[in-house]
């Protein structure tokens, strides 16, 4: 799970930013689950976060697909292309367990 914030957290830039996300960083060999969106801001609960714009989800079959995913020239593209559009990112790197099996969640997003 990578969580970015913006620089510009306008709904158009965070639209742009989704939509830069989807170009490059989904479809990849081994991506078993992708998704990308916008926080909820109309949820204000003490336990949820508020310090990011656009949360990306990646599940990865394997650690050698994640591992190429991560070299891949789409992913330093989408590093190329987004640069000075983020202030920060978190990246959350976990193995899930799936009905006995290990899913790679991957970073570097």
């Amino acid at each position: 799970m990578v969580f970015f914030s913006l620089a510009d957290a306008t709904e158009a830039m965070i639209k742009q930013y989704e939509g830069y996300c989807y170009q490059y960083l989904s479809g990849h060999p081994g991506q078993v689950h992708f998704s990308v969106g916008a926080r909820v801001v109309d949820i204000q609960r003490d336990v949820s976060a508020s310090d990011f714009d656009v949360a990306m989800h990646i599940i990865f079959d394997s650690r050698k697909s994640y591992n190429a995913y991560a070299k891949s020239s789409r992913h330093e593209e989408f590093i190329t292309q987004t640069a000075g559009l983020s202030n920060g990112r978190r990246v959350f790197d976990t193995y899930l367990a799936a009905k006995g099996s290990v899913i790679f969640l991957g970073q570097n997003a």
